[in-house]
């Protein structure tokens, strides 16, 4: 669950919003928002086709993975350990799209093809030439994807929280995926914004995932859990002698007929492990 965290300074000059590369302290590269969103044909899920018996047995594997922007990795090695992951539903931090620093590459859609899945890209920044953002990937046709932005301060980076409703089998499953800014004067109001926009849809069947930058006794996590969500790696840490896990999978009751089964996948591809759970629906 953890990362080896990486110290980037943000600024401001005369009202514009920048920040300091870690390669070059003297270095700024402003920060501009970007508009770019992008994803697979939307579908409607029709949930009058679903039988009775599906709903009972229905189980869904949902994974949770900052990539690096594939900085860690060739994007082909990225793709191998999503595969591994065997997940339905992944959500992914840290993306680039035609971004100069990883090869101009369009990451969300390279993964969707090559994995024969459906995606969403939500772009927060223009960075470095291109996008820069969060994704899903799902085995499922998507119904709808939103973004929502967070305000920033003039010190902080501009975040949002992605929506995506995946079509499961005619059932609308609704996603949120969100990173979490690096420091506390900035992370604590933005969790709690990511509270408000996820509090109208709890106990509907949500699923809050994300890079959270965040020890389970903050603040801003235990918002969360107070909104009515469900820490799913609560329990898998306390098997684990890692102590500092900051990604995160949350759900509400509607999942909790059966205990979730939850699990880290360790791996080098990234400086983060990725999170699953096997959600029972």
């Amino acid at each position: 669950f953890s990362s080896r965290r990486r110290h980037t300074r943000y600024i401001s000059v005369t009202g514009v919003q920048t920040c300091a590369l870690p390669i070059s302290p003297r270095r700024r590269i402003p920060v501009v928002l970007s508009d770019v969103l992008t994803h697979s044909p939307l579908v409607a899920c029709r949930t009058a086709d679903v039988q009775r018996t599906a709903r009972a047995t229905s189980t869904v594997r949902v994974a949770n993975w900052n990539i690096r922007a594939a900085r860690s990795a060739p994007i082909e090695e990225i793709a191998a350990e999503i595969r591994a992951l065997d997940a339905d539903v992944i959500a992914l931090q840290e993306v680039d799209v035609r971004v100069r620093r990883t090869g101009y590459v369009d990451q969300p859609a390279v993964l969707a093809e090559g994995l024969g899945l459906h995606y969403a890209f939500a772009a927060s920044i223009k960075w470095d030439g291109g996008d820069y953002g969060l994704a899903v990937l799902s085995r499922w046709p998507l119904a709808e994807v939103r973004r929502h932005r967070i305000a920033a301060t003039d010190v902080g980076e501009p975040r949002i929280v992605m929506e995506v409703v995946a079509c499961v089998d005619g059932r609308p499953l609704r996603l949120f995926n969100h990173h979490a800014d690096g420091r506390v004067s900035e992370r604590e109001p933005g969790l709690a914004a990511v509270r408000e926009v996820v509090t109208s849809a709890v106990g509907r069947g949500v699923v809050l995932l994300g890079d959270l930058n965040s020890d389970a006794d903050a603040p801003g996590v235990r918002g969360l859990v107070e909104a009515g969500l469900r820490d799913l790696g609560a329990a898998a840490n306390e098997r684990t002698a890692d102590s500092g896990r900051i990604d995160y999978i949350f759900a509400d009751a509607l999942f909790f007929a059966r205990p979730p089964l939850v699990h880290v996948r360790q791996t080098d591809k990234s400086d983060h492990h990725a999170v699953i759970a096997d959600l029972n629906w």
